[in-house]
């Protein structure tokens, strides 16, 4: 041969000439053998085949259950105070009995020697969260779809599971819940054993729920007793199973609503076997997942944020957003403190042709109301 370089066509084995650079020989070599013409091969596949069709699975935020049981409060500093009182004082009335109140006309007042109460300053503080990514302009400009939007979505939706991790984390503290308000539902007086295992005769689950309802009702002295301000909280396998109770089952079959149910025409129950409303109380199936294995893992690991096993009856007084004026009490069972409400950011990089987007929240989810939560305990 002469001294034109030559490439190998790998599918008809014919020599290729003219080919001056790999780049050409890659072409040649990935060009396919020649067709003839068929139904399928006349055109050039594209986007637009499929009408533009995308499947992703980014969820919208406004879709998470987390806002059906936590309380927003808009904060003005990243860090700061909030107030905590105690409740005894409003409802104290020592031993039962009015003796030291009693004013006898012509008698002195009585004095008001330890009818003060404790109260104590809890420090919060925001923790600012950044989530990232970075797209080259070729990349993006040339993308049959918005590819800058829907990586936002993503990281929208990554910044949303980072809240509801960071609000489990609290729920999963025991040492941050009050005395009393955490029990094994084994241990519940006339119990026979978990919610799972429960039947109409036993009745362990309404038992469970009335009895926290009451300790709520007694230690706010009667302030949180609105069970439509109270959210009982769990994730889908808990519902699933406590769904196909016998307990459950038997209540279902036994309403006029067992018809509708079964042929779907019916929405009084949810997809796990719970009706919205259990025993006057909202259900919220916390179903938030979170990917825990690396980017390329060989296995991708998946698991619910809620942990398992366990049960929230939380209280959520008024709307998403605290609306409680100044010296007023808020006796939301978790309020998450928003200095920053997922701020969406994009930066372009002009001397490197690339674009930087960004989700950032800073907040502090807290536990301001320990006294107006329960927590049950393997349940199933």
């Amino acid at each position: 041969m002469n001294n034109q370089s030559t490439a190998i066509d790998r599918y008809s084995q014919k020599y290729v000439a003219g080919a001056g650079n790999q780049a050409q020989v890659m072409q040649y070599a990935n060009a396919g053998p020649a067709q003839y013409p068929g139904q399928s091969n006349t055109y050039v596949k594209d986007h637009a085949a499929s009408n533009y069709l995308i499947t992703q699975f980014s969820r919208n935020v406004k879709d998470f259950p987390l806002t059906k049981y936590i309380q927003y409060q808009d904060v003005n500093k990243d860090t700061g105070y909030y107030l905590r009182l105690n409740v005894e004082q409003a409802g104290r009335l020592k031993g039962g009995k009015l003796d030291k109140y009693y004013w006898p006309d012509g008698a002195d007042r009585p004095r008001p020697h330890d009818e003060t109460e404790k109260f104590n300053w809890v420090d919060f503080r925001c923790h600012r969260y950044d989530f990232p990514f970075q797209l080259g302009w070729k990349s993006r400009d040339q993308a049959g779809f918005d590819l800058q939007d829907v990586e936002l979505a993503n990281k929208a939706q990554q910044s949303m599971t980072g809240r509801t991790l960071r609000v489990h984390n609290v729920l999963g503290n025991n040492a941050l819940w009050d005395s009393g308000h955490v029990e094994d539902v084994v241990t519940i007086p006339g119990n026979a054993g978990r919610w799972d295992q429960s039947t109409t005769t036993r009745s362990d689950i309404k038992r469970s729920i009335n009895r926290a309802v009451r300790r709520i009702l007694l230690d706010t002295l009667s302030v949180v007793k609105k069970k439509s301000d109270m959210r009982l909280v769990m994730n889908p396998d808990t519902a699933q199973k406590i769904g196909e109770s016998q307990e459950m089952i038997q209540a279902f079959i036994q309403s006029r609503f067992a018809m509708g149910q079964f042929t779907g025409e019916e929405s009084s129950y949810d997809d796990y076997g719970l009706p919205k409303k259990l025993y006057g109380i909202e259900v919220v199936v916390e179903d938030t997942v979170m990917v825990t294995s690396a980017r390329e893992a060989a296995t991708v690991t998946r698991e619910f944020v809620c942990a398992d096993s366990c049960a929230y009856l939380l209280s959520r007084p008024g709307g998403l957003v605290s609306k409680i004026a100044n010296g007023q009490a808020n006796f939301s069972s978790i309020v998450g403190m928003m200095y920053e409400d997922m701020t969406t950011e994009t930066l372009d990089d002009t001397n490197n042709r690339r674009t930087e987007g960004h989700i950032v929240d800073d907040t502090a989810e807290e536990f301001t109301a320990p006294v107006s939560a329960f927590k049950f305990e393997n349940v199933v």
